[in-house]
């Protein structure tokens, strides 16, 4: 899934949850899954910020940093 899907999800799911009846257990959930797409979502937005801050570094010709491959 990709980082703009994930966001898209997480918007669906405070939606749901904010909106009015949702059973406790589907509550429950939504939540558990927006922790887990916020987590992933959060390591892919870190390390498209590692890559950005690399090809800066190169661009400036300050120094290079290289990040450490998954």
């Amino acid at each position: 899934m990709s980082y703009e899907k994930r966001v898209a999800r997480l918007q669906d799911i405070v939606a749901e949850l904010e909106g009015d009846g949702v059973p406790l257990d589907d509550a429950l959930r939504l939540f558990e899954e927006g922790i887990e797409i916020l987590r992933l979502a959060s390591d892919e937005l870190t390390t498209a910020e590692g890559r950005v801050e690399l090809l800066i570094e190169r661009v400036e010709g300050v120094f290079e940093t290289r990040a450490i491959d998954d």
